[in-house]
């Protein structure tokens, strides 16, 4: 199984150590991290948010996640990529951030039609994160992206990735 954490920390100068602390302390099961949050000339916020690749130690996982729900102060949402089946990504409402993760075959033609898919949609990408994965003893690429903008085109291309063969897409919401 492929498990991917999204964690927003709602005042990271408060609750940023603590998280930390308890990411340190299972640093052995994350294989990927990436943290954001907004920073201009003029604001830097508080809010941040954490995507976090975790090995598949369902166990080891349990005990990271069962550690960090207990923190006042963050959400947690995840993604789980544990078959072969299409499944719809699950629909937790309108937030502000809507993070997207796709396991995609590596098939030449798989993935031409995700690049070309991701190129249409660019406008609608803040952030795209793509790391190499072995699904099923296949090797896939696990592709995580931060969307933003206009709602009703962050829907069409969750369509269109989903009318793809080889592609499973996973939806977190904050």
């Amino acid at each position: 199984m492929i498990k991917v954490l999204g964690i927003k920390i709602i005042d990271r100068i408060k609750e940023a150590g603590l998280t930390q602390e308890i990411l340190s302390h299972y640093s052995s099961l994350i294989t990927t991290r990436l943290g954001f949050h907004e920073v201009t000339d003029n604001v830097c916020s508080r809010e941040a948010y954490l995507i976090i690749h975790l090995k598949d130690d369902h166990a080891g996982s349990g005990k990271l996640i069962r550690e960090l729900e207990p923190l006042g102060g963050i959400v947690i949402r995840e993604m789980n990529f544990s078959g072969s089946e299409k499944q719809e990504p699950e629909s937790e409402g309108d937030g502000i951030i809507e993070i997207l993760g796709m396991l995609v075959a590596r098939q030449p033609e798989v993935i031409l039609s995700v690049q070309k898919l991701l190129t249409a949609y660019g406008c609608y990408i803040r952030t795209r994160l793509g790391v190499n994965e072995i699904f099923f003893g296949e090797p896939a690429g696990l592709i995580i992206l931060e969307l933003t903008g206009d709602n009703g085109q962050r829907k069409l291309l969750l369509k269109d990735l989903g009318r793809l063969e080889g592609v499973h897409v996973r939806k977190m919401i904050f």
